[in-house]
Formats: structure tokens, C-alpha cells, sequence
């Protein structure tokens, strides 16, 4: 009966946390521009490229 009772409380004690994290909410701006294609005679498009990786990399 303890470890049920510890394992009831690990769980809601990870719910806790979990839901306890801010969300940022800044990442999604960067991608709903104008426009989401690659443009290869655009300067800036190995940035937005570089950005994307380093998204990706994080999720």
C-alpha cells in the first residue's frame, strides 16, 4: 500500500511540475511570415535556414 500510495504521489507531483513550466510563446512568430518558402537568391535565407536547424535541434 506505500508504494502505491508513493507512486500516486510521484505522478501527480510530476503533473505538478510539468504544467508549473512557462510556455514561450516567441518561437512561433519567426515562422508565420509572409511567406514560408526557400528563396535561393534571398541574402537572408541562410539565417532563416541556420534558425530553423537550431529550432529542430531543441524539439
Amino acid at each position: 500500500m506505500k508504494y502505491f500510495a508513493l507512486t500516486i504521489f510521484v505522478c501527480l507531483l510530476i503533473v505538478a511540475l510539468v504544467s508549473a513550466v512557462p510556455v514561450d510563446e516567441s518561437l512561433q512568430g519567426d515562422f508565420y511570415g509572409e511567406d514560408d518558402t526557400h528563396n535561393p537568391h534571398d541574402p537572408q535565407a541562410i539565417f532563416k535556414l541556420k534558425k530553423l536547424k537550431k529550432l529542430l535541434k531543441l524539439g
